[in-house]
């Protein structure tokens, strides 16, 4: 059983020094650990991005990943040359899609998060009349990620806002995601979650929580704030990862000012970060009794 992991671009028999620690984890739990590289799958050298990856040691190896996020098209590329190594990777690139795009990931999350509305590209005209559609103050992200870095400027959109300030958010925003902006735009009713803090540069820091799950089944979870946080409805995010067609998937959840649970986003859970509160030690030792069974 493998975990596929990018390389570091220095030293390319070692990993990204941001996966070392995970890389050394996963090792300890029994997996057999290979390296990709992922500067070369992004400048359309397939095959050489998967020089550093070994041959499967069997036809039809398990193998899953834990690196950068990438496009649908980037992850289908890079399945296709894993297949070729002989490796049978665990998620195929539909489900990674559906997991990593909320539009995709939208009918298995409703009605637990925010009413969304989308489109593909980025006409501004267009993006205008969904956001008037919406009726509500809104959130502005791309299918994948927003700039809420830029608060203000290029992610919170209030009702009422004219034209020409839309305009301005608008620019804003694309001009914050620049070349990682992904398929489309995504517009979310704005919902006030409860605040634990602000960070330096004075954001409000949201109770969040982010959850593992493999196979329809939790492997890990932020460390919880006081009561038992959203465990107290493991069920239901059980039974909401269960209904998307990748085995690895994460659902990221908000506790709301009034109380109630709102899903923020879904994601693949190859590509999504691993909060410090979750050690990699336990995550990969959890990932390797659920790849036991």
């Amino acid at each position: 059983m493998t975990i596929l992991f990018p390389k570091d671009p220095i030293h390319p028999s070692k990993p990204d020094p941001d996966y070392a620690t995970e890389f050394e984890a996963a090792a300890n739990a029994g997996f057999r650990c290979a390296l990709f590289s992922l500067e070369a799958l992004r400048a359309g050298d397939a095959r050489s991005s998967l020089a550093p990856c070994a041959v499967a040691t069997e036809s039809g190896e398990w193998l899953t990943h834990r690196c950068w996020m990438m496009s649908d098209s980037l992850y289908a590329t890079l399945h296709a040359g894993l297949v070729e190594l002989g490796y049978a990777p665990q998620v195929s690139p539909d489900a990674y899609a559906e997991a990593h795009y909320l539009p995709l990931a939208f009918t298995s999350l409703s009605p637990h998060t925010a009413d969304s509305r989308w489109m593909e590209g980025r006409d501004e005209e267009s993006a205008w009349r969904l956001f008037r559609d919406l009726e509500s103050d809104a959130i502005i992200k791309d299918w994948v990620k927003s700039a809420k870095h830029r608060w203000r400027d290029a992610c919170f959109i209030p009702a009422g806002t004219t034209r020409e300030r839309f305009g301005e958010i608008f620019q804003n925003f694309l001009a914050a995601r620049g070349a990682l902006f992904e398929k489309g735009i995504v517009f979310r009713r704005f919902h006030h979650l409860a605040q634990l803090c602000e960070d330096m540069k004075g954001q409000p820091v949201h109770e969040e929580y982010r959850m593992f799950f493999f196979r329809g089944e939790l492997l890990a979870v932020t460390s919880v704030q006081g009561d038992e946080g959203p465990m107290a409805q493991i069920d239901k995010w059980t039974s909401i990862a269960r209904k998307f067609a990748s085995p690895f998937v994460t659902i990221d959840v908000a506790r709301e000012v009034s109380g109630g649970w709102l899903i923020i986003e879904s994601g693949d859970a190859g590509v999504s970060g691993l909060p410090v509160s979750i050690e990699p030690e336990h995550f990969f030792r959890s990932l390797r009794l659920r790849t036991a069974v």
